[in-house]
């Protein structure tokens, strides 16, 4: 493979670039928009990511793992198990820790902002990876209002599910790091993204 063939960003919707997406992907790692409720633009927002992790779990290879990131309240991380229900099971949640929080609600004890990276699985398997980690702790990279996946935690989250040669699927790619981390631990990284980062 060429390196232009490792690594590639698909510009438009998840939802249409997914309807026309023959390939059958051997990992999806992925770190969608948190937004869920709300009315109007939320709410669509929430029906997408919904809508978007259900169609590419349907095209992950048996066997396959997903691995989505959603805020660390129960409602959020349920809201994306809900979305593949029937499909893949849940089978573990790591944890990456920012060693600041940037909120300003203080509780005893929480000092730390963290997202969850819940790890699922489509059919049976040959068990966990002996190299996935519980948690890992990293600074987000700040771009303006946005915050960017650090190269260390889209490794941690792609490394252990890796298939050398084999096809991972970003449908919500934002800046690349989760492509880029496919690259590096030698997979095709294919990633959808509707928005120029």
């Amino acid at each position: 493979m060429t390196e232009s063939e490792m690594f590639s960003i698909r510009r438009g919707d998840a939802i249409d670039l997914l309807s026309e997406f023959e390939l059958t992907p051997d990992v999806i790692v992925t770190d969608p928009p948190y937004a869920f409720g709300g009315s109007g633009g939320e709410h669509a927002l929430s029906a997408t990511v919904a809508v978007v992790l259900r169609e590419a779990a349907v095209r992950l290879k048996r066997g396959g793992w997903m691995i989505v990131f959603c805020a660390s309240s129960w409602r959020s991380t349920a809201y994306m198990v809900e979305a593949v229900r029937g499909i893949l099971e849940p089978v573990r949640i790591g944890t990456w820790c920012k060693p600041v929080a940037k909120t300003k609600t203080r509780t005893p004890g929480w000092q730390w902002a963290t997202v969850n990276a819940v790890a699922m699985r489509k059919g049976k398997g040959e068990g966990i990876p002996a190299d996935m980690l519980d948690h890992i702790t990293a600074e987000p990279i700040r771009n303006g209002r946005r915050a960017e996946l650090p190269p260390e935690v889209a490794d941690w989250a792609v490394r252990p599910f890796a298939v050398e040669g084999g096809l991972l699927l970003d449908p919500f790619a934002g800046s690349g790091a989760i492509p880029r981390a496919a690259e590096r631990a030698g997979m095709r990284g294919i990633g959808f993204e509707k928005q120029a980062t």
